[in-house]
């Protein structure tokens, strides 16, 4: 029952590296038109999709999940019989990218977590440790908090605690009526008014450090180091920590010490490589949003926003999605919205949504549960076996998809979930 209401409770998701949105809501390609709780929850999952293109954390995240899903293809397409939810073997490589995003990430959350009211009156600590991660030595960084009940609690924050608390940051300046648990919302900027306030109390500057923070593969290390920085150095504003961090800052690649931004480029490549790999299919669409967000063209899409006489304007708003462009949306109550280029629709976004969405199914067993072919709200069908065994379906995207790895002709297994 817990898990239902919870269910029903969330407003919106964007799902890493699928280029996808969904809202339980209302949504128009004409911002004005949505009312302001609607439109927080937009911009909330629009930050999340921008965090996924512009950074290298979100594109290392999202190259290393499509990887996967080749690799899981490839091994299902030669075989006659295969059982779901399908465990494919993975390379060296991509074991290790997937240990070091598991570790960077941060500990998961479960549903529990949402109901930890943090107690803001007690000090929140804060420590680091060093860790032998995927052969390379990694930082990972735990916070020790109280709730509301006394109990005292251990987390390791990571990614997905800055992602979250950075959206719910922006979506707060739209909605201020917003509510968010604290895990994982709200206990970094809880935490950021106690230890260093120059940063917790000023959101711009706080959605800044975090933005910037996801240019490094140690998210979480490099906040800290960040807000102690700004701590420091008082007058500077959010968006010049960023450009130092761009201009000090190198990374280790190829065997030498390279600029943030050279790296960043290097890696939207690999990215743009592994999407053409998952969909087998030229990219127009999706490179012109990669294309837009390099540093070179001098937009920082996320941050330029919010340096304007009045940032979170809706026509502030819908200029930024006007320049970027949206992923695919799905909105509860106004169907769905294909993004398109030049009068037509965007094919490769839409193969990647399917392909992203058909690999989730055949992996995971959650998506199994629910028996639910996870492409019916893109398609609309309601044939004999959208709602039961979506791989024995016919003349619908699924069947299209499947036949990429010969699904229709394997005997397929469910085991008990």
């Amino acid at each position: 029952m817990e898990k239902e209401l919870l269910e029903k409770a969330l407003r919106g998701y964007y799902r890493t590296g699928c280029f996808h949105i969904y809202l339980a809501g209302y949504f128009d390609p004409d911002l004005t038109k949505m009312s302001r709780t609607d439109l927080g929850t937009f911009l909330h999952e629009y930050v999340h999709f921008l965090q996924n293109i512009s950074t290298p954390y979100g594109i290392f995240e999202a190259a290393a999940l499509n990887e996967a899903a080749v690799e899981t293809f490839i091994d299902i397409e030669p075989k006659n019989e295969i059982e779901l939810p399908y465990n494919a073997p993975q390379s060296k490589m991509l074991k290790e990218r997937l240990e070091w995003l598991q570790a960077m990430d941060g500990q998961p959350f479960k549903n529990s977590d949402r109901y930890i009211q943090v107690d803001e009156n007690k000090n929140i600590l804060w420590g680091v440790t060093e860790h032998s991660i995927a052969g390379k030595e990694g930082r990972l960084n735990a916070l020790e908090f109280y709730d509301k009940t006394g109990k005292t609690h251990h987390r390791i924050i990571g990614a997905r605690d800055i992602k979250e608390a950075m959206a719910a940051a922006y979506q707060s300046l739209i909605d201020t009526d917003a509510k968010h648990p604290d895990i994982p919302y709200n206990l970094l900027r809880i935490f950021c008014k106690q230890a260093f306030p120059t940063v917790g109390n000023d959101v711009k500057k706080f959605i800044c450090l975090c933005y910037t923070a996801l240019f490094s593969l140690e998210p979480a290390y490099h906040f800290i180091n960040l807000c102690h920085k700004a701590e420091d150095e008082k007058e500077k504003t959010g968006f010049q920590f960023f450009d130092e961090y761009l201009t000090d800052h190198k990374v280790m690649a190829r065997g030498m010490w390279i600029p943030v931004w050279e790296h960043f480029n290097e890696m939207l490549e690999q990215y743009r490589n592994s999407i053409k790999g998952l969909i087998r299919s030229e990219t127009p669409y999706i490179n012109s949003l990669l294309e837009s967000v390099k540093l070179e063209n001098g937009n920082v899409p996320l941050l330029n926003v919010i340096n304007t006489d009045n940032p979170f304007s809706v026509n502030n708003i819908q200029e930024l999605v006007r320049a970027l462009g949206y992923p695919y949306m799905h909105a509860q109550n106004r169907g769905w919205f294909f993004p398109s280029m030049d009068g037509e629709g965007a094919s490769d976004v839409m193969m990647l949504v399917g392909d992203t969405w058909l690999y989730q199914f055949l992996i995971n067993k959650d998506e199994l549960k629910k028996g639910v072919c996870p492409l019916v709200t893109m398609c609309g069908k309601k044939g004999t076996y959208c709602y039961d065994k979506p791989w024995l379906e016919r003349n619908c995207v699924f069947e299209l998809l499947g036949d990429e790895i010969g699904l229709k002709n394997k005997k397929i297994l469910v085991k008990k979930v």
